[in-house]
């Protein structure tokens, strides 16, 4: 039977779901291969202690030359398949006659041109991405059919919905005590006082603003303080900057925290400190955030976005109308009131995760998905 050996791993260069991926992929025996990103490289070997190859991306100036070097670079590192994650346009070099076959993974912003603009030709060469891939997932439904649809008209294109899931091993709670009371100490909580959390990053598109405002508005700052988490992204201290004048403007300027970047790893001690975490994204698919944040036993509160259902509905987390501050800033009063809701939606969170979104099996479905398209390409030579 076809299976998969090696995967080449192509896109967002500095995220930490590509080193997952690329660390789950070689603790199951896969040869992986990284392109043109030395930091996931870097995060697959030393924060995972797992072993990756690399090959270099070409230059920006791309061209027949440059796509056909990198096509036979692959070749050479003995590529069974590419894993494209964040769909961009310079992806069209898989598209070379000869290339190894392409999985593509959609992110969000990649097909989100309302948020994020593109022009007609970009999306064009994204268009023709998705249309050459030889299968395409996403997080979400919506974006699964997002992709499918830009994809073209091909009834039995292979694809799945395979969320970015958790390592319930290490988002255990029981594991990040020590560090989360030295966190506590380091943002100076005091003992007692609630704590919000947006672990979110400072985006536009992610209105952290709303989630200020929102604070501003409850009575959330008379028992706690809004914890915002930072990630280190470019032009990240200009909007950190922006949020510290909001507060300022409402009266809670000190009761607001800014949680430093930090690693991978060290993400659950900053998500245990939370009694609530709070997303206001008006476009976004199923973040790993959520998944990590059940396993934690951390309720949510978020906007009611088509992509979250299935996942945060029903007893599993609380969702107002996307933009409502209003409505944000009255469940915030509700859920600081109630610590029994609290715990409830916690508990229901955390028994979903473990059937849906434990990180192995999304990985395990990665990879059925890779060695189904390695049988069709056989079949087809």
């Amino acid at each position: 039977m076809t299976r998969v050996r090696s995967v080449l791993l192509d896109g967002d260069p500095s995220a930490p779901q590509q080193a997952r991926l690329g660390a789950a992929l070689a603790e199951r025996g896969i040869r992986v291969v990284v392109l043109g990103a030395p930091l996931v490289a870097a995060e697959i070997r030393s924060s995972f202690g797992q072993r990756c190859e690399t090959l270099a991306r070409p230059g920006r100036v791309w061209g027949p030359l440059a796509s056909g070097r990198l096509v036979s670079a692959a070749h050479r590192a003995r590529v069974d398949l590419i894993h494209l994650n964040y769909i961009r346009p310079d992806h069209e070099v898989w598209l070379r006659a000869g290339a190894p076959p392409y999985v593509a993974t959609a992110w969000g912003s990649d097909l989100n041109a309302h948020d994020f603009p593109r022009t007609a030709g970009y999306l064009e060469r994204v268009d023709r991405v998705l249309a050459g891939a030889a299968a395409v997932t996403a997080d979400s439904a919506p974006m699964l059919a997002e992709a499918r649809r830009r994809a073209g008209p091909r009834l039995n294109l292979p694809s799945a919905q395979v969320l970015w899931g958790v390592d319930r091993r290490h988002f255990d709670r029981s594991r990040h005590v020590d560090a989360t009371a030295a966190l506590r100490r380091d943002l100076d909580i005091g003992e007692g006082e609630l704590v919000l959390l947006s672990a979110r990053q400072l985006g536009a598109n992610y209105h952290v603003d709303r989630i200020v405002d929102a604070f501003a508005a409850s009575a959330w700052p008379g028992r706690g303080v809004l914890v915002i988490k930072l990630h280190g992204r470019k032009g990240e201290g200009e909007r950190r900057l922006a949020l510290e004048a909001m507060a300022r403007s409402r009266g809670v300027a000190d009761r607001l925290r800014f949680a430093p970047p930090c690693a991978y790893a060290d993400l659950p001690a900053v998500y245990c400190l939370a009694d609530l975490a709070v997303s206001a994204l008006e476009a976004d698919g199923v973040p790993s955030t959520f998944a990590e944040m059940m396993a934690l036993g951390v309720p949510q509160l978020a906007t009611d976005l088509a992509a979250y259902e299935g996942v945060l509905e029903g007893d599993r987390g609380v969702l107002v109308p996307s933009g409502d501050i209003e409505a944000m800033a009255d469940e915030l009063n509700r859920l600081a009131d109630d610590a029994a809701l609290r715990a409830s939606i916690a508990a229901a969170g955390e028994e979903w995760v473990a059937t849906h979104g434990d990180w192995e099996r999304c990985v395990d479905r990665w990879v059925a998905l890779y060695n189904a398209v390695l049988r069709t390409e056989s079949s087809r030579r």
